[in-house]
């Protein structure tokens, strides 16, 4: 049965609470205090596997926290492949001011990932990729040891994967060039990210989608998806380019919704979905998540709902 297989290079322990009002220079009593696994690929694999797709997580794990980390992983059963590494797994930290339902994040840096370490991430996606899987790269990458070892990491991953028969899916603007000129299964980019690529900001949807188009037909990646807002998604292929609008709900938290959508979208192209299909139940599975609180993710049965929705 092929496999979601992510790829998290720094991960984190994901820490959320409820402040009441946040103030300066005052002790703020917080509640509803909530931990989860955390970084992109982590989070593409938990939403993956609420959606009853065959996955493992690839992700380094160090000290008390990788520890901890490891254990937040199994109680939401996803199968892993956790790689021992030197440094302190880092930490991630929410906070929702409820007066206000603004949302502020902390995330703390990665520890440097040693050559060896480095190798053992790549080998295990060697290892465990097999054609007809979906292999994803997502997040931010750690610092690295070695001339260029973080910018061409992405470019090696897809290597890897491609060398098994497996298709490489990138939602990342680490090392982005190098694995562009790889070439990729599918590129995905928020409304800010894909600017790093097209010089400066587009208008939407029609510069957008013609950019992603561009991308296609340089043959950088099959796929290009560019999330923009409440505007929607586009997703150019060599068939052409399709759209979805966003869901309307009411958010409580925006964290892991893009990492949901990822998650969504590959699991409908796993299934063969028609390209407006994959990419309304991506929008979804992101909508969802955002009805949930904190670093929660979404109910399975809320994307549903919505996907079968007359939106």
């Amino acid at each position: 049965m092929p496999r979601i297989i992510t790829i998290t290079p720094n991960p984190t322990y994901d820490f959320a609470v409820d402040a009441p009002k946040i103030e300066p220079n005052r002790k703020l009593r917080c509640v509803n205090p909530e931990s989860h696994p955390g970084g992109g690929g982590l989070n593409v694999a938990r939403a993956a596997t609420r959606l009853g797709a065959d996955t493992l997580a690839i992700f380094t794990t160090g000290g008390l926290y990788g520890a901890a980390l490891k254990g937040l992983v199994a109680e939401e059963y996803v199968p892993m492949h956790a790689i021992h590494v030197s440094g302190e797994t880092r930490l991630a930290f929410h906070v929702r001011d409820a007066s206000s339902g603004d949302e502020y994040r902390f995330n703390l840096p990665g520890s440097e990932l040693s050559a060896s370490e480095r190798r053992a991430v790549l080998d295990a996606v060697a290892a465990e990729a097999q054609a007809g899987d979906i292999v994803v790269g997502s997040g931010s990458l750690p610092p690295m040891q070695g001339k260029g070892a973080q910018d061409t990491f992405w470019a090696d991953a897809a290597r890897a994967a491609k060398s098994k028969g497996a298709r490489f899916a990138l939602d990342s603007i680490g090392g982005l060039e190098p694995a562009l000129e790889e070439g990729v299964f599918l590129l995905r980019h928020n409304e800010h990210e894909y600017q790093a690529l097209s010089g400066g900001a587009l208008k939407w949807p029609d510069e957008i989608s013609a950019f992603a188009k561009s991308l296609v037909d340089k043959g950088s990646a099959e796929r290009v998806v560019i999330t923009h807002g409440g505007d929607g998604s586009v997703m150019a292929s060599k068939a052409g380019a399709v759209f979805t609008p966003v869901f309307p709900v009411r958010a409580h938290s925006a964290v892991g919704a893009g990492d949901s959508f990822v998650a969504g979208l590959c699991v409908a192209l796993m299934q063969e979905r028609r390209d407006e299909d994959a990419l309304r139940y991506a929008s979804a599975c992101a909508a969802a998540t955002r009805l949930s609180s904190g670093t929660s993710l979404f109910k399975k049965e809320d994307v549903e709902r919505l996907y079968n929705s007359k939106n």
